[in-house]
């Protein structure tokens, strides 16, 4: 770690950002709403969560969902293709996925016979530039990367597909950013909802689901991945008691909020 970004850590106090209270954190900081939902049984969460996607396909005649490769936007797909079997799925390819990732990706989309699928990906790969600038990982160059390889293509499908809604796989345990979310977020530029029906999930509950209807995931979990990103961002986690997080980087979890003012999930 460069002094820059130990600097940064100290700075904001964030030693124990991935330890495992992270989760309490999170709950805390959820709307009453939503936290009151957290500790139901799987069943009823499914309940809850398929009233929330049938809401917003019968409100929104226009709704795509993005999918990463990723467990939970799985889990999503699954549940949101009970009520639209051709919902559209964009997929952000950064250029910097897994080989696993692309993989799969590709391997739902035949084996699930998803007819609507785009990959949309940044007209150039800017890591070099970015890191000369930025230098490697820092604040700076987290955001600047993200935003142009990640953020700018999802929300450029979202324009051009005029989208009036947009299912993500968003859980609020996963960051104190996240936590504070609504089911039905409004977005500008462009101007859409963001839906969360996963948004009060825990990791167990998903990780139920994808028991109760033997749902293959990405492979990349079975080598102690726990949250996956693209290889820019994304660690093995080492601690099997740590925060589901852990492995994605202190630096960028510090940005999350100038991410998602950016158009991120």
């Amino acid at each position: 770690m460069d002094s820059e970004n130990k600097e940064f850590i100290d700075k904001h106090d964030l030693a124990d950002k991935f330890s495992s209270q992270r989760t309490d954190r999170c709950i805390m900081l959820m709307r009453p709403e939503v936290r009151a939902l957290v500790d139901l049984p799987l069943d009823e969460k499914i309940k809850k969560s398929n009233e929330v996607i049938n809401e917003a396909l019968g409100k929104f005649g226009r709704v795509g969902l993005g999918f990463s490769g990723g467990t939970d936007s799985l889990v999503l797909l699954h549940m949101v293709r009970q009520f639209k079997p051709n919902i559209p799925c964009i997929f952000v390819d950064t250029q910097f996925e897994f080989p696993e990732t692309y993989d799969f990706v590709n391997k739902v989309v035949l084996e699930w016979n998803i007819t609507d699928y785009q990959k949309v990906r940044a007209e150039k790969n800017r890591l070099e530039e970015f890191k000369q600038k930025f230098g490697f990982k820092t604040p700076e160059f987290i955001v600047a990367h993200d935003g142009y390889h990640k953020i700018e293509p999802m929300v450029k499908a979202i324009e051009d597909r005029r989208f009036d809604a947009f299912f993500v796989g968003l859980r609020g345990v996963e960051h104190e950013e996240r936590a504070k979310e609504i089911f039905f977020s409004p977005r500008k530029n462009p101007e859409h909802i963001r839906i969360h029906p996963l948004l009060f999930w825990k990791k167990s509950d998903v990780l139920d689901y994808v028991k109760k209807f033997n749902l293959e995931c990405n492979p990349l979990y079975a080598k102690g991945y726990t949250s996956l990103g693209d290889t820019i961002s994304t660690e093995i986690n080492t601690d099997p008691n740590a925060h589901e997080r852990a492995g994605r980087g202190i630096v960028r979890e510090t940005v999350m909020k100038r991410l998602r003012d950016l158009g991120y999930t």
